[in-house]
C-alpha cells in the first residue's frame, strides 16, 4: 500500500503525490458510490492532466468498484470484498465471477 496506514484513516492526497507513486492499480471506490455512479464521475478524474500518463491506466489497471455494498462499512460481506481484491490484485490466480467491481 502506497498511501495510509494501517487502523488509520484513508489520508486525503493530491493528484501530483498520486502521479509521483505511478501505482501498478487504481482503486476506486467512493464511499456510498455503486460501480455506475463511480463510472459516472469517472470524466472528472481521468479528464486531470496527467490521468493519461499513469502506468495503472496505461496498462488497464484502473478499478472501479462497489465501496457502499464492500468496502466502506462492516458488515457480512468482508469475504467478498477479500475475493474482489483477490482478483483485481492477483486475476491470474482468482476467478470469483467479478461481482462488485469492474476495469475502467
Amino acid at each position: 500500500m502506497l498511501f495510509g496506514e494501517a487502523g488509520r484513516h484513508s489520508p486525503w492526497m493530491t493528484f501530483a503525490a498520486l502521479a509521483c507513486a505511478d501505482p501498478d492499480v487504481i482503486f476506486v471506490s467512493p464511499c456510498g458510490f455503486d460501480v455506475p455512479r463511480t463510472r459516472a464521475d469517472m470524466p472528472v478524474l481521468a479528464g486531470t492532466p496527467g490521468w493519461a500518463e499513469l502506468r495503472a491506466g496505461a496498462e488497464g489497471r484502473v478499478v472501479l468498484a462497489d465501496g457502499n455494498q464492500f468496502f466502506h462499512r462492516p458488515g457480512p460481506r468482508l469475504v467478498e470484498s477479500l475475493e474482489i481484491l483477490a482478483e483485481v490484485l492477483h486475476p491470474e490466480a482468482f476467478r470469483f465471477g467479478g461481482r462488485g467491481w469492474e476495469r475502467w
